[in-house]
């Protein structure tokens, strides 16, 4: 059994040390040399590129001295440690959520923003469209898969073309944010009877049986017509449908 060799007291001082004069805020430490200050501001000019672009709403409604006191507090308060964009996009949002005040309109505006890029670097394949062919009583043998990039959120506002809309809304607004085969984001109100059907489907690890769906509506939903529900969210490529045999 080998053990990696520990690191050196004084490396391990100098490593701490760097790392605290990277963190520091602008104010904090004024000792820094130039290739400190340089190299401080490229990791910041970085994070704020990922911050401005995952999250443009959000930064809209901030100055640009807002944008990069944020951006300073990520790095002196939060220790990432993974240097990827997708990475810093997920760690500024766990970052907002445990430390920044943001009001609850602020924070779905974040998570909605957040979610709309783990949808578009989501790497499921979408299948292409097919068209529903068969009458209802021919649909027996049927399996029923939701889009793989589907994702349902509960918002605050409601969307006008794929952005935040401020008028008189109800206090929870459903929304599928899913890619559609041609790599399209887009977003889709949802009724409470849709986000119900659409998070069975989603939370199963196969693909459900027309009959298993069957069986669901009549149990909750007993006056939805299934056929129709079908078509239209297929036609929407919120789900797909597998032909048996």
């Amino acid at each position: 059994m080998s053990l990696s060799p520990a690191v050196p007291a004084s490396l391990a001082a100098a490593q701490a040390e760097f790392s605290a004069r990277l963190r520091a805020s602008g104010a904090a430490d004024k000792s820094c040399t130039r290739g400190m200050t340089l190299y401080r501001n490229i990791i910041r000019e970085n994070i704020s590129d990922v911050l401005q672009n995952v999250f443009p709403l959000f930064c809209c409604k901030r100055d640009r001295s807002a944008v990069y006191q944020l951006v300073d507090r990520f790095v002196n308060q939060h220790h990432s440690t993974q240097p990827e964009f997708h990475q810093i996009a997920t760690e500024l949002l766990l970052f907002v959520r445990e430390k920044e005040p943001l009001s609850p309109y602020d924070l779905a505006l974040v998570e909605y923003e957040w979610l709309l890029y783990a949808v578009e670097i989501d790497d499921s394949e979408v299948p292409f469209p097919q068209p529903i062919r068969q009458k209802p009583a021919r649909l027996h043998n049927v399996d029923v898969i939701p889009n793989p990039t589907l994702r349902i959120i509960a918002l605050p506002f409601w969307l006008k073309e794929g952005e935040p809309c401020d008028e008189e809304i109800p206090l929870h607004n459903y929304y599928a944010v899913y890619r559609k085969h041609n790599n399209e984001i887009y977003q889709k109100r949802l009724h409470l009877t849709d986000v119900h059907l659409l998070s069975g489907l989603n939370n199963q690890t196969t693909a459900v049986s027309l009959e298993q769906l069957q069986t669901q509506v009549a149990c909750s939903f007993s006056t939805l017509p299934l056929h129709v529900w079908l078509e239209a969210n297929n036609n929407d490529e919120l789900l797909s449908l597998k032909y048996r045999g």
